[in-house]
């Protein structure tokens, strides 16, 4: 199906967030995500729905159909491992990679996807620690590891999955040396919303809003 690349950006967004919210989607909730205006949105998903990729009903929201989220497991699958193959052969780091391979998952066949994954040794995992859909399309419903905000004070994680959508939470986890790989001692669980970890690569505390770190997946180190 001849898609847009803004069209398929849409089909993404609602993906994302019927993922976080588990229900119909609001339209302002799209205008929010992608920052544009809410007649924008409306149009696009008239559009969407006349093409059944998309079921709209003004004013109850929008779900995927089983073609639009075919759709957007595609593309998740050709961005998961254009990140893989950018980190691994070409140096990006994991905090700038993400938006290398959003611009480029939209021009990519489905030849080239599954070259690349043959070239790349059929990786289950993308550098952020998320699943990668097999060639049928197939993701797991759950992640292998735990919520930092599961762990308690003293303990002692490595973290393995890191939220990265949005890119003011990857600069400050990036910019405290927290990312794939770094080992954190878990410092403090605080009543008013907030985790304080002590990377081992700097050794100074710090805090993590609940909300993201509910979202970094770590696993625990055995001594």
């Amino acid at each position: 199906m001849d898609l847009s690349p803004v069209a398929e950006d849409y089909l993404k967004a609602i993906y994302h967030l019927e993922d976080e919210y588990q229900r119909p989607i609001r339209t302002t909730e799209i205008s929010e995500e992608l920052d544009v205006t809410s007649p924008t949105v409306t149009s696009m998903l008239d559009s969407l729905a006349e093409r059944e990729l998309v079921d709209y009903t003004p004013y109850q929201g929008v779900e995927l159909t089983d073609c639009g989220e075919e759709i957007v497991l595609k593309l998740i699958r050709n961005h998961r491992l254009l990140e893989t193959f950018l980190m691994e052969h070409l140096d990006y780091s994991w905090s700038t990679v993400h938006d290398e391979a959003d611009r480029l998952e939209h021009h990519v066949s489905d030849e080239f996807t599954q070259r690349l994954a043959t070239f790349l040794g059929e990786p289950a995992m993308d550098p952020h620690g998320d699943p990668i859909p097999d060639s049928d399309l197939v993701i797991p419903e759950e992640t292998p590891y735990t919520a930092l905000t599961e762990y308690e004070s003293g303990e002692t994680v490595t973290v393995e999955q890191v939220p990265h959508r949005d890119p003011d939470i990857r600069d400050y986890l990036s910019q405290h040396r927290i990312g794939p790989g770094t080992r954190l001692v878990v410092d403090e669980v605080l009543s008013i919303d907030l985790v304080t970890v002590v990377p081992s690569s700097t050794e100074t505390p710090v805090a993590l809003p609940t909300h993201v770190a509910r979202r970094i997946g770590a696993r625990a180190v055995t001594k």
